[in-house]
């Protein structure tokens, strides 16, 4: 359940969250060690990430364990929503498919592992994204975003 108060969104953090953070969070850091493929061209060029606002969100989150109430600030909510769709992008195209190689050569994760954990990822992913924009599709600073993001739709 999320609450809506003011310019913040308050949420309880339960492992669903945890795991679709921590999965973003990592998906983050490969973009940004990634900056050669067309789509993260992109969207570096129309500012939807960056560096420090990863590591920002990542201490942030780091700071609450399950079953804490996490409150993040409208400027939060939009990184991380942009951040999602940003992910999913990758993890559809195939920048996903370099990400899966790494992460099997890595000893992470096995190809099997890396498929169940995207097809997790994907759908809880959907479900965040599409409550946040019902939450905040009259915000004029969000529909700028989802502008930027459609933006993308060219390369992804």
């Amino acid at each position: 359940m999320m609450i809506v108060y003011r310019d913040k969104l308050s949420m309880e953090v339960t492992k669903d969250f945890r795991q679709l953070v921590n999965i973003t969070l990592a998906a983050g850091r490969f973009i940004m060690d990634h900056p050669q493929y067309e789509l993260i061209k992109e969207a570096m060029r129309l500012e939807l990430l960056e560096g420090e606002a990863l590591e920002d969100f990542d201490i942030h989150n780091s700071q609450f364990e399950k079953g804490e109430i996490i409150t993040l600030d409208f400027e939060e909510v939009l990184f991380f929503y942009s951040l999602l769709e940003l992910v999913c992008r990758i993890f559809l195209c195939e920048i996903g498919d370099d990400l899966k190689i790494m992460a099997v050569k890595s000893g992470q994760v096995t190809e099997a592992e890396f498929y169940r954990l995207r097809g997790i990822y994907l759908s809880q992913a959907e479900d965040f994204l599409h409550y946040i924009h019902d939450l905040y599709s009259s915000n004029e600073s969000f529909n700028e975003l989802h502008h930027k993001l459609e933006q993308l739709n060219v390369l992804a």
